[in-house]
């Protein structure tokens, strides 16, 4: 009789510890959760920033402004675009 009171004992407590290592498990995989969507969210608006950039920077305008500025470019005159069709060229020089 003895023994049954002590293994009923011994299997409360470990169902009761096994509980509790269960919630800290699931709370730890709360708080990981709860990082990876932070992070998620942050990478998504430093997406959008860069997208918003490279929508800023190909801008025709902005492109033409620094071929002018920055590499002594300039319009283009009669003459020095040649459009190809194909094998032959477009318009005969």
């Amino acid at each position: 009789m003895r023994s049954f009171r002590f293994l009923s004992v011994l299997i409360l407590v470990a169902t009761l510890f096994g509980l509790v290592l269960l919630k800290m498990e699931v709370r730890r995989m709360g708080y990981s959760v709860l990082r990876a969507s932070q992070e998620y969210r942050k990478l998504k608006d430093h997406n959008r920033l860069l997208a918003m950039d490279y929508a800023r920077l190909t801008r025709p305008e902005h492109v033409r402004k620094y071929a002018m500025s920055h590499l002594t470019l300039g319009d283009a005159r009669n003459g020095q675009i040649i459009q190809l069709a194909g094998e032959k060229l477009a318009m005969p020089q």
